[in-house]
């Protein structure tokens, strides 16, 4: 790892909020209709390309109707989002790495819209990035050409944190130091430990 880490790109669903399984069980009816079969068979589907924008994740399973189905996923997902509670020790690890002087962005592919509905979750953080179909932003390159863009640093600077191999891999492939984590609520992940200790270089906090 070269340089100074001085921006830590944060997934959502699995990392900061254990959403997956709530997430699991509202998307099987829809892809179960969609496809034609059981509501197990979709709920494995759903957790095998999970990651992606529900969007991909339809059209990687060969669903037809992608918008549709879409669309009912973000209502299902609204009230949801709006309700939720972050663990205390998720707050406190981002709080840790704000402290030491790092930006801490969000990067996530639930679309805008339905990210957005719980201000309180959003305010965490010193920018949330998320899906935006009309302006072409997503996890991945778009995400992290945006972080580049506003903080002037370089790909060496920047590490994500993310649950999923889909999510370490997309990173990884980018050049980004990307580090998996079983969930941030979890007392014994150690990956804000990590990036402290490799931010700690000349000049950081």
């Amino acid at each position: 790892m070269q340089g100074c880490v001085k921006v830590v790109l944060l997934d959502f669903d699995g990392t900061v909020v254990d959403t997956m399984k709530e997430y699991a069980r509202l998307a099987a009816p829809l892809i179960a209709q969609a496809l034609g079969i059981s509501l197990e068979e979709a709920k494995r589907l759903y957790m095998e390309t999970a990651g992606r924008s529900f969007r991909d994740q339809l059209t990687l399973l060969g669903v037809k109707e992608i918008e549709v189905y879409a669309r009912k996923f973000e209502e299902l997902k609204k009230p949801l989002l709006a309700n939720l509670k972050l663990n205390p020790l998720v707050a406190e690890r981002i709080k840790r790495l704000r402290d030491a002087g790092l930006k801490v962005y969000l990067s996530t592919n639930n679309e805008c819209r339905v990210i957005e509905v719980n201000r309180h979750l959003t305010l965490l953080f010193d920018a949330v990035l998320c899906y935006d179909e009309e302006k072409g932003l997503r996890k991945g390159r778009e995400h992290l050409m945006e972080v580049l863009r506003r903080e002037g640093v370089s790909v060496e600077e920047v590490v994500f944190i993310g649950d999923s191999d889909y999510d370490v891999e997309l990173y990884s492939g980018l050049g980004v130091h990307a580090i998996r984590t079983k969930g941030l609520w979890d007392p014994a992940d150690n990956a804000v430990e990590e990036i402290l200790r490799i931010s700690r270089c000349k000049g950081s906090k």
